[in-house]
């Protein structure tokens, strides 16, 4: 018998059991990151964090936002023109002069003589104050200060909409949801039925009956679909991203008249606010009009020392009071035309008044629908149900008839869903109409 070394023989079960574990180990490093692809996490959504997510990622949103920044900005471009303007000028020039000349306006006009000496230098200190310009600087900051007011009245309409849309995506894809689950449990339950023996007639209208329910049920997929990718546009999300919804269809009665919506309305609604601030830049774009026929006074002073070599010792100055009569020729017809726009913004918000009245009577009329609907659709589905599980009880053996009633009970419950829906985008709309929530 030959001899074996027991030492070496271990060390080699060693080695056959530590590459063994490093394959294992690797084989799991390469697996995890293609399992966690294969099933990937669903983000989970309620109704209010739709909305949430919505308004972070809403363009409309984000560049109202930008719309009220650009108008802080010139709110305090508008507070500046109280200030004088102050600043500091210097120049220094080398030149060859012939016969006297002066320098550009824009370095200050200075009058160059010929002279053995090829350069000049200049250094000058100014401020400028306008006195009274006819209201124009008041004018212009109560101006931008309305056009703010009136940009933080549109990022509010802005908001609502986009989460009333937010809203209505999340429930159309709840309540595609919630049909393609009740299509196809009528769909299983009708294929059990048809397991019966069946002939003649009897096996035409059932195999009718169950393909009628296989293409509702395709169709009712295909809407689920349709509605998920609604949704994540609606949210400005990646169309590849999985997602659950959380929550039920659900809704309970509201409790409003529709006088006290109107009311609310004209209170609230950011259009109507808008439109007032619209009446104010108006009013003050023809005050501005009018501006135009004022004197202007202004003050001013200068202090400029000038020679062509250092130190410069030769200095100049001065103090200024200047007024301005205006002479324009079509200051009448600017004047005409503002008055013209303003009688159009007149004209415009008691359009959008009436569009307002309109849009709350149209919501309240919807949603007093649906609050007598929801609830006659609902106890109509409970007792078609009620009676298929009686007869289901009472009559086990499947018959066409059964299969009849999966039909009519799945038409029940997809119309009771749907007035559900319906119902809670209704009082959405009528919040939206008023400009705030209630009946929560």
């Amino acid at each position: 018998m030959p001899d074996v070394n027991l030492s070496n023989l271990s060390a080699s079960n060693k080695f056959h059991r530590l590459m063994s574990g490093t394959v294992l180990f690797a084989w799991l490093l390469a697996a995890v990151p293609a399992l966690a692809q294969d099933s990937p996490v669903s983000r989970s959504f309620t109704t209010e964090e739709a909305q949430r997510v919505a308004l972070l990622n809403s363009p409309q949103l984000l560049s109202a936002e930008q719309d009220i920044i650009i108008a802080q900005q010139r709110v305090s471009e508008a507070t500046f023109q109280f200030l004088p303007e102050i600043g500091l000028q210097a120049s220094a020039s080398r030149y060859d002069a012939r016969y006297p000349f002066a320098l550009a306006p824009e370095y200050r006009s200075v009058l160059l003589f010929p002279s053995d000496r090829t350069g000049i230098y200049s250094g000058r200190a100014y401020l400028r104050q306008p006195v009274y310009e006819g209201g124009r600087t008041a004018n212009l900051l109560r101006l931008a200060e309305t056009n703010l007011k009136q940009k933080q009245t549109q990022y509010d309409a802005v908001k609502l909409d986009v989460a009333l849309s937010a809203q209505r995506a999340f429930y159309r894809l709840l309540l595609s949801q919630e049909i393609e689950a009740a299509v196809s449990r009528r769909a299983e339950a009708a294929q059990r039925l048809l397991a019966r023996p069946l002939s003649g007639w009897e096996r035409v209208e059932a195999e009718a009956l169950a393909a009628d329910l296989r293409s509702r049920r395709g169709a009712a997929l295909h809407q689920v679909e349709a509605a998920r990718l609604e949704f994540l546009k609606g949210l400005n999300l990646e169309f590849d991203t999985p997602v659950r919804l959380t929550g039920g269809l659900e809704t309970k009665p509201v409790d409003i008249n529709l006088d006290q919506a109107i009311v609310w309305a004209t209170e609230l609604r950011p259009e109507l606010r808008a439109e007032t601030y619209r009446a104010q830049i108006d009013a003050i774009a023809v005050n501005l009009a009018l501006g135009r026929r004022n004197p202007t006074l202004a003050i001013g002073a200068d202090y400029e020392l000038t020679g062509q070599e250092f130190p410069l010792r030769q200095n100049n100055w001065d103090m200024t009071i200047g007024l301005k009569i205006p002479f324009s020729y079509d200051f009448w017809t600017e004047l005409r035309q503002k008055r013209a726009e303003q009688r159009q913004g007149d004209i415009k918000r008691a359009e959008i008044h009436d569009q307002v009245r309109l849009e709350v009577s149209q919501a309240f009329s919807d949603l007093q629908y649906w609050q007598k609907e929801w609830p006659a659709r609902e106890e109509e589905y409970a007792k078609l149900k009620s009676l298929t599980e009686a007869a289901e009880i009472g009559a086990p053996a499947p018959s066409l008839a059964a299969l009849r009633s999966q039909v009519a009970v799945l038409g029940a419950e997809e119309r009771w869903l749907t007035s559900v829906q319906e119902h809670i985008l209704a009082r959405s709309r009528l919040e939206r109409a008023v400009g705030r929530p209630f009946g929560r």
